[in-house]
């Protein structure tokens, strides 16, 4: 491999690097780190965060992001729970004590709705996504806070908390689910032309419409997807705690992106691999395990944790400067 291939090669691939680093260090730290009850758990604390940032990768491919996927995931998790619940002390529901098989697919379509209406205002009204994901971040939580009151509610539904507490054999549920999105995933993107068609976009939009595609719509179509699966994780994560408050999800927005970013997905848009993104997932998952097994404090995990998204943002300068050069270099031989 020639010196000019090598750091694009190092860059695409630094996540597998990162995550063997990490693994040796608190192996080499804590004592209880080398367990498979650890790496058990670690798979278990990443599940909802993995299913987060799927959705958020279809929607960077495309060069665009979606920052309210954090509040879609408090607010349909609070909504599962509110529908089956009964109303007032202790449970804090609707009272209409609706079927898990009720709720659920309504929480599904209240994401895939919000999705929606940041897709028709970035495509139709031709508004900035950056803006139009932050307000409606904003709308929705506040949604949220409406919603009940402000009040946590409760679900002692069995059937609805399966999906977070649940086993499949001897697997945990959740794990068995976002292990089983990113191989969906993975196909999508390396096989399937909706696919192939969200590098193009992502790359250059222009020439993606001159050959066929139409950008518009295909970037709807992630907008309502990450509506969609932002949903499914709330009700995810929801199940697991078998509560919902109104500020569930706040702050996961940040790790979305730094797992996205680190496992090689480019803000830029074109760039990056599902798998990549899951490397991201389980190097974050990993890091917290690894502290909380070492007994750091609190404190210093938010440090580390905003070190992190410093350094994901650090690794896609370097992709952009990089990377995308020795491909159009790459594409002008070919």
């Amino acid at each position: 491999m020639t010196g000019n291939g090598f750091v694009p090669y190092l860059l695409r691939n630094l996540i597998w690097i990162l995550l063997v680093a990490v693994i040796a260090f608190f192996s080499l730290t804590t004592s209880s780190f080398l367990s498979l009850p650890n790496f058990i758990n670690i798979l278990f604390n990443a599940s909802v965060l993995g299913v987060l940032v799927i959705g958020q990768t279809f929607t960077l491919l495309t060069g665009n992001f979606d920052l309210s996927a954090e509040s879609t995931l408090g607010l349909c998790g609070l909504l599962g729970i509110w529908l089956i619940t009964a109303a007032g002390t202790p449970y804090y529901g609707s009272g209409l004590m609706l079927a898990p098989w009720m709720a659920v697919p309504i929480l599904l379509l209240a994401g895939a709705l919000i999705g929606l209406a940041n897709g028709w205002l970035v495509t139709a009204m031709k508004m900035n996504n950056f803006v139009v994901t932050l307000a409606m971040l904003i709308i929705v939580r506040g949604v949220t806070l409406v919603l009940n009151n402000g009040q946590t509610a409760y679900s002692v539904s069995a059937e609805y908390n399966w999906i977070g507490l649940g086993k499949m054999g001897p697997v945990s549920a959740p794990v068995v689910i976002m292990l089983l999105f990113f191989v969906a995933a993975h196909i999508v993107t390396t096989h399937l032309p909706f696919g192939r068609e969200l590098y193009a976009i992502g790359a250059n939009r222009n020439a993606a419409r001159a050959s066929g595609v139409r950008p518009e719509r295909r970037i709807l179509q992630v907008y309502v997807m990450g509506g969609l699966i932002a949903a499914f994780a709330g009700w995810m994560l929801s199940a697991r705690l078998t509560n919902a408050m109104s500020s569930m999800g706040e702050g996961m927005i940040f790790e979305v992106f730094a797992a996205a970013v680190i496992g090689g997905v480019s803000l830029k848009g074109g760039q990056g691999t599902v798998l990549g993104a899951l490397g991201g997932v389980l190097l974050l998952a990993t890091i917290n395990a690894g502290l909380n097994l070492m007994n750091v404090s609190v404190y210093w995990i938010q440090a580390i944790r905003g070190g992190i998204i410093l350094v994901a943002m650090l690794i896609d300068a370097q992709k952009v400067r990089y990377v995308a050069p020795a491909a159009r270099s790459a594409a002008s031989r070919t």
